[in-house]
């Protein structure tokens, strides 16, 4: 079963997209570099729980 994460942004610290993941294939955080409107320009997004 996918389970529901949100991605927040390494920069401005707020919390762009939500995606899922699949926990068995992907045990650990994961992280993106995806577009922030606040920055501007594409940054690093990390998942937070």
């Amino acid at each position: 079963m996918r389970k529901q994460i949100v991605l927040e942004c390494e920069e401005c610290n707020r919390r762009n997209y939500t995606t899922t993941k699949n926990p068995r294939n992907q045990s650990s955080r994961v992280s993106y570099k995806k577009y922030c409107k606040w920055c501007d320009k594409r940054t690093i997004h990390k998942e937070k729980r």
